[in-house]
């Protein structure tokens, strides 16, 4: 899909609690949207200046916990793309500005911390729309996972811990991929690449891109020993092998540590798995489309990236109009 890259511009409305809407895009002197791979929430961090209005300097309309909402257009109308509540502000004197930190309303399942207790059945879908509600976030559209989960009960572990966990746990279940993401200030569970409209990003578009490939922490092989045996030595109780074509890059584990060996060879299967292959690590840099999304497809054509990836995080940098993506293979 095309998009007149010169038309894209922001717009930033603050929404005291009177809830009048107070625009100050144009007091913008640096913004950034950003949605890492490793948190929730999205957030959103500008510097404004803190001038006087006729009812009261700029700094005086921001309130902690209270909104602001971020547009964004491509010469097509204006839509949302952040909505969320000031975390932080802070004036400095010197140069009569205002700097403020904004999440979305995800945020406090990320930070909070509870005790849960899910039953056998229960579903990631149905599990992360209870924890929503009872946090007292808005629930929107949830695609899934439906594949029903085993019993698992959750030790003051943060809410955004447990979803994650509910989500690997469907995904091994072969629910594929799901996140979770805010959208007009509603929570929804969508899954990654369902996105419809799929963006070319080619060598006419891309300024700058990077695609590392690394097995500086892989893991090929992990034994498993046991701390009894003959003169103090550890007895070896099983072996397992990844895929040993780059050679034999070994890890020990401790049966002593886990409730079985069974434990402990389930424990070896996940470290092969997530370190058993390359680490690769793809971005790019080019001029902001407001429409991508975390979670969404991208085509990439550029340097040594060829193919449909999974946009796995965003940084944006509002005033210059350019864009950063973290991609993993599709």
């Amino acid at each position: 899909m095309a998009i007149d890259l010169s038309k894209v511009a922001y717009r930033l409305t603050l929404v005291p609690p009177d809830g009048r809407q107070i625009t100050v895009d144009h007091l913008i002197l640096s913004a950034s949207l950003e949605t890492l791979p490793q948190e929730l929430a999205a957030r959103l961090n500008v510097q404004l200046k803190n001038v006087k209005l006729k009812d009261g300097w700029i700094h005086q309309h921001v309130y902690l916990a209270k909104r602001l909402i971020l547009q964004a257009t491509d010469g097509s109308g204006w839509k949302e793309v952040f909505r969320g509540a000031v975390y932080r502000w802070k004036t400095n004197a010197s140069d009569h500005t205002i700097e403020i930190t904004a999440y979305d309303p995800l945020f406090p399942l990320q930070q909070s911390k509870e005790h849960w207790y899910f039953g056998s059945g229960e579903t990631g879908a149905s599990s992360i729309k209870k924890i929503a509600e009872k946090a007292g976030v808005p629930v929107g559209r949830i695609d899934g996972p439906t594949v029903k989960l085993a019993k698992k009960p959750y030790s003051n572990g943060s809410l955004g811990d447990i979803i994650a966990d509910r989500l690997e746990e469907s995904e091994k279940k072969g629910a594929g991929r799901f996140l979770v993401r805010s959208t007009q200030g509603s929570l929804e569970v969508v899954k990654e690449g369902s996105n419809e409209t799929i963006y070319v990003l080619d060598d006419h578009f891309v300024e700058d891109s990077a695609d590392e490939h690394s097995i500086e922490n892989l893991v090929t092989r992990v034994k498993i020993y046991g701390n009894e045996g003959n003169e103090g030595r550890a007895l070896l109780k099983a072996v397992k092998d990844g895929n040993t074509k780059f050679g034999i890059i070994q890890e020990v584990l401790y049966s002593d540590s886990y409730e079985s060996v069974s434990e402990a060879q389930k424990a070896a299967d996940e470290m092969l798995k997530e370190k058993g292959k390359p680490k690769i690590e793809r971005s790019l840099n080019g001029p902001d489309i407001p429409w991508i999304r975390r979670g969404d497809k991208v085509e990439v054509k550029t340097g040594t990236i060829g193919g449909r990836y999974i946009v796995e995080g965003i940084s944006r940098d509002i005033s210059s109009l350019r864009m950063s993506l973290n991609l993993r293979g599709d």
